[in-house]
């Protein structure tokens, strides 16, 4: 009976002591008072469109004898090798002198300009027969395309308050990368001779004038000689260097053409006696001049350096 007495005492013992040992009291810092509940958004701070969307980089000019050919807000530059675009935008009704009209006038505008630089593209002509829309009845060349009117890139953006302007180019090397899948028959690799040194050198490239001719540009062309011989096209030149410079570049001014860097200092100046009718992109030159084309000791037809000056 003893023995039970005792055990209830350390019980009651411990329950009432332990507590005391085994904790501590906890001094929390006082909870600021919190504020009350407004009804009030704060709106958020408006986005500087200004600096939001920048253009790119300045492009360069046109060169000065550039044969360029389209409407106000879609061109082909066949000197420079571009296709290049506008497009224009204006705030939605209710959305005038606001940030985000600005912003939306801008998208409206982008959207204006991938139009006109599809509408543009679309009007490359390849070669003789067919233009860029034949090509893109091709579902892989018609993706290319699509790509880089997506990805174009703004080159100049203006707001004048009322309208968005925006300017983005393609460059054509991106162009006949998309049309080489499409093509009944691709140019092949060919080893490139190197440029003979200054004054050792016969024909460094060649010019032909065609500023009397109704001569239609193009990606793809043929020259041939009077019996109708083909001298120099796609068959001729190395791929790579097809792509990235096209089988030549067109001038509008034959004394800037003839110190062009592309045909060097001493190329064969020839004067195209006629185009291939009914298309006019094919020329023909004499035979004296396409002798001088095949006896050339440097073979300038693979590297791609040919220049045409139509008017």
């Amino acid at each position: 009976m003893l023995q039970k007495r005792c055990i209830s005492c350390l019980l009651l013992l411990f329950v009432f002591c332990i507590p005391a040992f085994a904790t501590e009291e906890v001094f929390l810092p006082p909870i600021e008072e919190v504020p009350e509940r407004s009804d009030t958004v704060t709106a958020a701070p408006a986005v500087d469109v200004t600096t939001a969307f920048d253009a790119g980089p300045a492009l360069p000019a046109p060169s000065p004898s550039a044969l360029i050919v389209g409407t106000e807000f879609a061109r082909i530059n066949w000197t420079d090798d571009y296709v290049e675009a506008s497009g224009q935008a204006v705030a939605p009704t209710g959305k005038e002198k606001t940030a985000q009209g600005k912003l939306l006038a801008r998208r409206g505008a982008i959207v204006d300009l991938q139009r006109n630089l599809l509408e543009a593209i679309q009007g490359v002509r390849v070669d003789a027969k067919t233009t860029m829309t034949d090509f893109m009845a091709n579902d892989t060349v018609k993706t290319e395309v699509q790509g880089l009117i997506k990805g174009v890139e703004i080159s100049d953006a203006s707001w004048d308050g009322e309208i968005y302007t925006v300017t983005g180019r393609v460059k054509l090397d991106k162009v006949r990368t998309a049309v080489l899948p499409g093509l009944p028959k691709a140019p092949g690799q060919k080893p490139v001779p190197p440029t003979p040194p200054a004054g050792k050198i016969g024909a460094s490239g060649l010019l032909i004038d065609a500023t009397h001719l109704t001569l239609i540009p193009a990606m793809i062309f043929r020259v041939v000689d009077e019996n109708g011989k083909e001298v120099y096209g796609i068959d001729f030149v190395d791929a790579e260097r097809f792509l990235a410079s096209g089988l030549c570049d067109y001038h509008t001014n034959l004394a800037y053409a003839k110190g062009a860097p592309r045909i060097a200092s001493t190329p064969i100046v020839a004067k195209a006696v006629r185009t291939v009718a009914p298309q006019n992109v094919d020329l023909v030159i004499s035979n004296a001049d396409a002798a001088k084309v095949r006896g050339s000791s440097y073979d300038f037809r693979i590297p791609c350096r040919v220049t045409v000056v139509k008017r």
